[in-house]
C-alpha cells in the first residue's frame, strides 16, 4: 500500500529528539495499522514539538485524509508544502497524496518537482501519466518533452508522448513518436499493439498491418496481435485472410468474444471457410449457453448454410429469451417464420423489431412482403415507403462516413 511505504520513508526521514521521535514513531505506527484517532494525537503532539517539520504534517495530511477529513487533510499537505518546498522526499510523498486524494493534476504538478530533484528517470514517466489522467494534454506533452531533452531517452515517455500527440491529432509526431519507442524496446507487445491501433482508428489499414505483422514475427502465439490483425485485414476487404486471422485468435484465446462476434458480422463473405465457421460459432454458444449473442450468431451461421427451420428457430427463441430487447434476434426469427409460412408470427416478430430498431430499412421490406401474402395491400405500400425513406437515409450515412475519411 502507498501509504504503509510511505509512512516507512517517513519513520526513517524525520526522527529527532527523544519526546518527538516517541510521539511521531507512534502516530506513524497507529497510521499503519489504521488506528486514526491515536494516529492523529500522537502526531498533533508531534507536530506541536517541531511545527516545521514537514514530514509530521505529511503523516498528518495521511491521516486526516483516511478519516475523511479532506479539508484539514489539504490543509497538513500545505504546510508540508510549504516547509518543505526543496525536499525531494516531501515532494514525491505529496505527489502521492494528491494521486491518492484524487486529485491527478496536482499531482503532477509535485511528481515533476520530484523529477527535476532526484535521479529518478521514472519520476518524468509518473508525472506525464497523472497529467494524462487529469486530461491536461498540454502539460503532458511539454513535460514528456522536456525530460527527453533533458537526456531521460525512454521508451515509456516516447509511448506516453505518442498517445500524448495521437489523442490531439498530431499523428505524424505520434508515429514517429510510437516508431522511437519500438527502436528502444523491440519487445513490448503493448507498444506495437498501440501503433496499430492509431492507425487502425484512423482506418489507415494497411499502415496498421505492417506494423501488426512486424509484432507476428515476434509475438505469434499473441491473440490481442492476432485480433487487430484481422480487423486490419477486414478493412482492406481482404475477407478470406480475415477470416483466418479470427479463427486464429479463437484457437489461441477461445473465451474471448470479440473474434466470433466479427466472424458472426461477415457470413456473407467467408465463402468455401464455412464450415470452419459455423463450427466455432457453434463452440461459442456451447460454452456460453446463457448468452443471447452466442445463440443469436451460430442460428445465423446455419441460416446461412440454409439450414432447416427446426434448427434454428429453437436458438432464436433462446436468444429472445435470454435478451428480448436485441432487435435482430427478432428479424431473424422473423425471416424463418417467413420461410414455415407462418404470416402471423412473421408479421408479429416484425413488428417487434421496428419497435426495438426505428431506424433499420429491412424489417419494413419484409414486413411489406407478408402484408402483401396477406392481401393487405395499403399496409404493404405504407410499409415499402418507409423502407425507401429509410434504405436512402442508411445509404445517405454510409456515403457520408466514406466523404468524411
Amino acid at each position: 500500500m502507498i501509504y504503509e511505504w510511505l509512512a516507512a520513508v517517513l519513520f526513517w526521514a524525520a526522527a529527532t529528539g527523544p519526546a518527538f521521535d516517541a510521539a511521531y514513531r507512534a502516530g506513524l505506527q497507529a497510521l499503519q495499522e489504521n488506528r486514526l484517532p491515536e494516529a492523529q494525537s500522537q502526531l498533533e503532539a508531534a507536530s506541536k514539538m517541531q511545527p516545521r517539520n514537514p514530514q509530521v504534517w505529511l503523516a498528518l495530511a495521511q491521516t486526516y485524509f483516511k478519516e475523511k477529513k479532506k479539508p484539514m487533510a489539504d490543509a497538513a499537505a500545505l504546510r508540508a508544502e510549504t516547509l518543505g518546498a526543496a525536499d525531494p522526499v516531501v515532494l514525491q510523498a505529496l505527489a502521492f497524496y494528491f494521486a491518492e486524494s484524487q486529485n491527478p493534476a496536482k499531482a503532477a504538478v509535485f511528481e515533476t518537482r520530484y523529477a527535476e530533484k532526484s535521479q529518478d528517470e521514472q519520476a518524468y514517466v509518473r508525472a506525464v501519466q497523472l497529467y494524462l489522467s487529469a486530461k491536461q494534454m498540454p502539460q503532458a506533452i511539454a513535460t514528456a518533452q522536456k525530460a527527453l531533452l533533458r537526456g531521460h531517452d525512454l521508451p515509456d515517455l516516447h509511448e506516453l508522448l505518442a498517445n500524448c500527440y495521437d489523442s490531439t491529432n498530431q499523428f505524424s509526431k505520434a508515429t514517429q513518436e510510437y516508431g522511437l519507442a519500438l527502436k528502444a524496446r523491440p519487445f513490448d507487445e503493448s507498444y506495437y499493439f498501440q501503433y496499430a491501433e492509431a492507425f487502425l482508428r484512423r482506418e489507415k489499414f494497411s499502415e496498421a498491418l505492417q506494423v501488426l505483422d512486424a509484432a507476428r514475427e515476434r509475438f505469434d502465439k499473441s491473440a490481442q496481435i492476432e485480433l487487430a490483425r484481422g480487423v486490419a485485414l477486414y478493412g482492406l476487404r481482404r475477407f478470406p485472410e480475415t477470416v483466418d486471422a479470427f479463427l486464429k485468435t479463437i484457437a489461441l484465446a477461445p473465451d474471448i468474444d470479440q473474434p466470433y462476434l466479427f466472424l458472426g458480422r461477415m457470413l456473407d463473405v467467408v465463402e468455401d471457410k464455412m464450415p470452419e465457421v459455423s463450427g466455432a460459432l457453434a463452440s461459442y454458444a456451447s460454452m456460453k449457453p446463457n448468452d443471447s449473442v452466442s445463440s443469436f450468431l451460430y442460428a445465423k451461421a446455419l441460416l446461412a448454410q440454409q439450414a432447416e427451420p427446426d434448427q434454428v428457430e429453437p436458438l432464436l427463441r433462446k436468444s429472445i429469451q435470454l435478451n428480448p430487447a436485441y432487435w435482430e434476434s427478432h428479424f431473424e426469427l422473423g425471416t424463418v417464420l417467413e420461410k414455415r409460412s407462418d404470416w402471423t408470427g412473421a408479421v408479429q416478430e416484425y413488428r417487434k423489431t421496428i419497435e426495438l430498431n426505428a431506424k433499420a430499412s429491412a424489417p419494413h421490406y419484409r414486413l411489406a412482403r407478408v402484408y402483401e401474402r396477406l392481401g393487405k395491400t395499403q399496409d404493404a405500400v405504407a410499409e415499402r415507403a418507409v423502407h425507401a425513406r429509410l434504405e436512402a437515409a442508411e445509404k445517405a450515412a454510409v456515403g457520408h462516413g466514406i466523404a468524411g475519411r
